[in-house]
């Protein structure tokens, strides 16, 4: 995996067509004001048409002339094999994975270099604000990752710890060295694949960078407890299949998982939305 010095690649897989909601996540990802930009998108799911109507509007919307390339499948398309098909096609230096239902900043990227170059760091993670779309009323939320991740670091190689995807995905700065080409290669295709991705890349870097600004906002919608017990499921099978933790451990994992939840969301609940012109930033060293 080769890549052009400085050049940025969005990494992002999409199964949503064109609506009146999403149009701003497309709009803000392509308008990243970053002068070396390319859009790596897999549109799966949808038809051929619906297909089209997007790619003419990520054409329209391309006021910076980013490179675009997509790949397209009628057929829906797991997540982990959208992501490594994608990175395969990568020639940036930083990879930068975005959902296709998340609304970036259009200077996330040109932020996040800044900072992966100022702290020599392959890794840098934002604070987020949390949009809920389905409930009877919307709402926003803010999770301020600057918070747990800067405090709680000496916890983070820890079984304890292996119940939660501690790190955000969607919007993460990636660069590309030495240390981690081979993982992103070998992207995970297992569900909650990014949990599986982020341990082993942590473990390889041993470093992260983390800022306090709110420079993504991520569109969710209520879980039902179908949904959750089948999320659960999926992390205790990458738990046992993937990290090959024995069964009885992956089960006291998980539970240990719900404590931590519960845990880190009264933290956010009690922290206070900052006022962000004061910009914190930090580096986080594992070694």
């Amino acid at each position: 995996m080769e890549f052009k010095k400085d050049l940025a690649s969005i990494i992002m897989p999409s199964c949503h067509k064109l609506t009146s909601i999403n149009k701003i996540c497309f709009e803000n990802s392509i308008k990243q004001n970053y002068e070396d930009v390319e859009f790596l998108i897999f549109v799966n799911g949808i038809n051929r048409t619906e297909y089209n109507n997007l790619m003419r509007f990520l054409e329209t919307k391309n006021i910076y002339n980013h490179k675009i390339k997509s790949l397209y499948s009628k057929s829906r398309v797991a997540i982990g094999k959208a992501r490594r098909d994608l990175l395969k096609i990568s020639n940036g230096e930083y990879i930068i994975f975005l959902d296709s239902d998340d609304i970036p900043c259009k200077n996330l990227i040109s932020n996040k270099v800044e900072i992966s170059k100022k702290y020599d760091s392959n890794i840098v993670f934002c604070n987020a604000k949390l949009n809920k779309i389905k409930s009877s009323r919307n709402s926003s939320f803010y999770r301020n990752y600057y918070i747990y991740l800067s405090r709680f670091k000496n916890f983070f190689n820890n079984q304890l710890f292996e119940g939660i995807n501690l790190f955000p995905n969607s919007g993460t700065l990636i660069k590309k060295n030495s240390k981690n080409m081979f993982l992103l290669n070998q992207y995970p295709l297992c569900k909650h694949e990014d949990f599986i991705f982020y341990k082993r890349l942590i473990s390889i870097n041993k470093e992260f960078t983390i800022t306090n600004q709110y420079l993504i906002s991520y569109n969710v919608g209520n879980s039902f407890t179908s949904n959750k017990l089948r999320s659960r499921i999926w992390h205790f099978k990458s738990l046992t299949e993937e990290l090959n933790r024995p069964a009885i451990n992956a089960f006291f994992i998980i539970i240990n998982g719900f404590i931590i939840i519960i845990f880190i969301r009264f933290l956010f609940a009690i922290s206070k939305v900052r006022n962000n012109s004061i910009s914190r930033t930090k580096k986080i060293s594992l070694k």
